[in-house]
């Protein structure tokens, strides 16, 4: 979580794209889940020692710089993220729009090392615009050391942002390293990145200028609570300002307008901001996640695996061919991951060149049970 004074109209814009949005336009829920960092850990993107100098942007041009923040859980010793390529998509008028590359200025980055601080991964200088998204191409990801899974060798955060001529907008990943690690009940680990996208601007400030942003309370839910029905729960929220008593305050459940001390008592899951301005535009953002549920599921998917059986010896011309399928009492779409020999798979692919082969599907429902099958088979 980051505070930055932001400019009252981009601020207006970003808003109203956001709640524009449809969930299918946005990482969803189960994908991108943000964490809230407590109010001792809410601390602006830190420059590095060479983004001190200030720069002169030509006519017409905006800067993007990408940095990255948040410590994972301290059960992992690390979490190493390889990039091989990060990249803007800016919408062109009558275009599909085009991929802007940013440069990275590191290979890697490890997710433990950032408690309360930002890791500055690159920048580029651009015409200011309208953008859809950013997307890391993702070379490979170890945690404690070992090689963990990817479902995806791409990570793509789509949130609108944009980008003013003669400012920089710094664009912060905020990853929750607790949640984008999955450990199978092999011991093995699965990288699902569960990370938020915050845009933050930057222009000089003038001599004796209000940058401090107001402060947000927030009470009633706290991150990640469940909450079983019919329990309800009841979130108010408080703003003040040192220099504006009466800030403005943009507050969304699920995108959608929300009124401090509304009580919300609908079975789902629901993510609620806070959003305060002061009448110099510092802004201050607060975020939770929280969910209401009829009784704790703690039934794992079933998995079943048909056309092939473990240590099945296969004889070449002949060829096998793995299908499965996944179901779950409480969840229709689990999250499935299947790989053979590392690698993705998908169900009812033919195997037919001679080797040694272990194939793991892995499922895991929306309230986090995991179910894991692999077979082991061969073909001479």
């Amino acid at each position: 979580m980051r505070r930055r004074r932001i400019g009252r109209g981009v601020v207006a814009l970003v808003m109203v794209l956001l709640l524009g949005l449809t969930v299918a336009c946005a990482p969803t829920t189960k994908e991108v889940t943000p964490k809230t960092p407590t109010p001792e850990e809410v601390t602006p993107i830190t420059p590095t020692p060479e983004e001190v100098t200030p720069i002169t942007l030509p006519a017409g041009m905006g800067s993007i710089k990408v940095y990255v923040t948040d410590p994972p859980h301290p059960e992992f010793t690390s979490i190493e993220v390889f990039i091989d390529s990060i990249d803007a998509h800016k919408v062109v008028a009558g275009e599909q729009g085009e991929w802007i590359p940013v440069e990275p200025v590191v290979s890697s980055f490890d997710l433990v090392t950032l408690v309360g601080v930002s890791e500055f991964l690159g920048s580029v200088q651009v015409e200011a615009g309208s953008f859809t998204q950013i997307r890391i191409a993702v070379e490979k990801v170890e945690v404690n050391g070992e090689l963990a899974t990817l479902p995806s060798d791409t990570l793509k955060i789509v949130r609108p942002f944009s980008v003013r001529e003669g400012s920089i907008t710094m664009l912060e990943l905020d990853f929750d390293g607790e949640k984008s690690v999955v450990t199978t009940g092999r011991g093995k680990f699965i990288f699902k990145p569960v990370v938020r996208l915050r845009m933050e601007l930057s222009g000089p400030s003038a001599t004796g200028e209000d940058t401090t942003p107001p402060v947000i309370t927030l009470e009633g839910v706290t991150e990640g609570q469940v909450i079983v029905s019919p329990a309800t729960v009841t979130p108010v929220f408080s703003v003040s300002d040192v220099t504006d008593p009466t800030p403005t305050v943009i507050a969304t459940l699920n995108r959608k307008p929300f009124t401090s001390g509304t009580v919300v008592s609908e079975v789902g899951e629901y993510e609620l901001e806070v959003t305060a301005i002061d009448a110099s535009d510092n802004e201050a953002e607060v975020a939770v996640n929280f969910e209401i549920v009829e009784v704790e599921d703690t039934t794992p998917p079933v998995i079943t695996l048909e056309g092939v059986t473990e240590g099945q010896v296969i004889v070449s011309p002949a060829t096998v061919t793995p299908v499965f399928s996944v179901s779950d009492v409480t969840d229709p779409t689990p999250t499935v991951i299947a790989t053979l020999n590392r690698k993705p798979f998908t169900s009812g692919t033919v195997v037919s060149e001679v080797g040694e082969y272990e194939l793991e599907v892995t499922a895991i429902d929306a309230s986090g049970n995991e179910a894991e099958v692999a077979v082991n088979f061969e073909i001479r």
